[in-house]
């Protein structure tokens, strides 16, 4: 079996499988997949991961001990599938301070080029006349600038909605350590 589909197989047995799923999913998800199985190995004594997975399975306080671990891990799993950001929020602080003025204006030029081609896209879409061969393609054209490149523009400057996230794992989280009925 695969270590992603072992590992999110582990997530799913403790109820973290949404947020685990997320983290895998990302680009450092072979590392985080890797940590879950070491940490399931931890417990089990397992020699491979799917010794460990089935030994989880099967008992009933292994299960309940990979569950205190993950969660007591959950700072340093989120470390670990989101620590490719700080790399590009750097190489933004150290544009900021260069003297080369176009490094300096390069994401603000950008941004821009790519909100008015989507604005005139929009309006073209809005009030041009479309052959209907193409409508579909102008569809999916428009749904990628609003749905990826102008929510990437947004989320980048003003934030993204992780606030609402963090409320739904907390939920999430509360149903895990709740007693099982």
């Amino acid at each position: 079996m695969e270590l992603v589909s072992i590992a999110f197989g582990l997530a799913k047995l403790v109820g973290l499988d949404k947020k685990i799923g997320r983290w895998i999913g990302g680009d450092n998800g072979a590392e985080v997949a890797d940590q879950v199985i070491s940490i399931a190995q931890q417990v089990t004594g397992g020699s491979s991961p799917e010794a460990a997975l089935e030994q989880i399975k099967k008992d009933q306080r292994k299960l309940d001990e990979f569950k205190i671990l993950m969660l007591g891990n959950e700072l340093t799993l989120t470390q670990l599938a989101y620590g490719d950001r700080d790399s590009a929020r750097a190489m933004q602080v150290a544009a900021l301070q260069s003297d080369d003025k176009f490094s300096k204006r390069f994401i603000y030029l950008f941004s821009v080029g790519w909100s008015l081609f989507a604005f005139g896209y929009i309006g073209f879409i809005t009030f041009g006349t479309i052959p209907e061969a193409n409508v579909r393609f102008a569809d999916v054209v428009l749904g990628f600038l609003l749905g990826t490149v102008l929510a990437g523009m947004f989320g980048f400057f003003y934030g993204s909605s992780s606030g609402n996230e963090r409320r739904a794992e907390r939920d999430e989280l509360h149903a895990v350590l709740s007693p099982r009925r």
